[in-house]
Formats: structure tokens, sequence, C-alpha cells
């Protein structure tokens, strides 16, 4: 990914929050005839001092799944707010339109996760981050469906965090285009507002 220095992310801890607060993602694995095999997916983000994991399922029936088994390298991209920003919001004059946004890439080999009794778990585990209240799900009750999925867990060896905040403008620019995205009656915008504001200079 093409990141800008004034654009680059490196705070780990924020990245794994961003990863954990925008978590349909995008994985993306290059096929062997050069195009890339994309599917969409809730993603679990868990993370120690040393590593980040990423669990997930796919249906079997996906085609994906041959890649991801033979241990292709992939990207899984976690997007977060974007919007269009005008020129005509800037302090400076002689500015040209562009578009803000905040998109974090976690890269990596996925392992298949075979045992039912590790598998059933995550599940659970993924399910109670939406649903605190459902039930668990159990072999007895619904171990029959495991066979329609196959679930991974990823290792992450690149993170990359690309924050495009208008960061190479000048303050009064800045503060021009956070205050535009806060009266937006687009909830992107105004989350994007919320991601600017942080990121302004004292």
């Amino acid at each position: 990914m093409y990141i800008p220095v004034a654009n680059r992310m490196n705070d780990r801890p924020r990245l794994i929050a961003f990863m954990q607060q925008y978590d349909f993602a995008t994985l993306v694995t290059n096929g062997p005839d050069g195009l890339p095999a994309i599917s969409y997916a809730p993603v679990m983000v868990e993370a120690d001092d040393d590593q980040i994991h990423l669990s997930f399922h796919l249906a079997r029936a996906n085609d994906h799944n041959e890649l991801l088994k033979a241990g292709t390298p992939t990207t899984v991209i976690f997007r977060g707010p974007h919007a269009f920003i005008s020129p005509t919001w800037y302090a400076s004059p002689n500015a040209v339109p562009t578009w803000n946004y905040t998109v974090v890439h976690a890269s990596g080999t996925c392992t298949v996760m075979p045992d039912p009794d590790t598998v059933m778990p995550m599940l659970n585990d993924l399910t109670h981050l939406y649903d605190r209240k459902h039930p668990d799900f159990t072999q007895e009750g619904h171990g029959n469906m495991l066979p329609g999925i196959v679930a991974y867990r990823m290792t992450v060896t690149t993170l990359e965090g690309k924050f495009k905040l208008g960061q190479n403008r000048p303050l009064a620019d800045r503060v021009g285009m956070r205050q535009k995205l806060e009266a937006s009656r687009r909830d992107d915008s105004r989350a994007l507002a919320t991601i600017m504001k942080e990121f302004e200079p004292e």
C-alpha cells in the first residue's frame, strides 16, 4: 500500500483497536491466474505482546478456500470512515478536491482450524462480539452445521495503517475540513471528523 510519511500510522495499539472496531473485513489472495480471490467476513482480532491473530470462517463452497488452505499469502483489509473533501473548505487558495480515509492492511498466511472442539468456541466468541446474550452453540445442537464452513486463524506478519486526514495541509485547512465533516448528514463523514480532531496539532 502506498503510504506517504504524513499518513502512516505506526501506533500498534491504535491499529489493533481500529481492526477490532471495523472488523467486517475484505480478504484478498492472489490466485495462480494472476487474479485475486476476494471474500468478505467478520474477523475476530486478538493480540498479545508479540503477535496479532485473526480468526474467521468462509463457506466451504467458496473457491477462495483452496488458496487459503495452500498457505497463499493473504491481505485482510479493514476499512474505516472516509469522505470527500472539497477545496472550498480550505483557507488556502488554489486547492483541488481529494478524499480522506482510514484503512489498515494485515497480511500473513492462514491455517485451517480442523478441530471442531476449537472451531465451536471461536464461533461462540465471534457471535458474542455482536450478541452477548446469545446462548452458546454446542456440538450437540449445531455440530452438524460445521461441515458447511472452513475456519481459519492467521498470524499477522505485516501490519500497515494509512490515516489520510489532511496532515499535509496547514492547520486552518485541517480545521475547515473537520468542521464541514462534523456538519455532514453522513455518518461516515462525522466519524472521520472525530478521528481528524484527535490528530489536529495542539
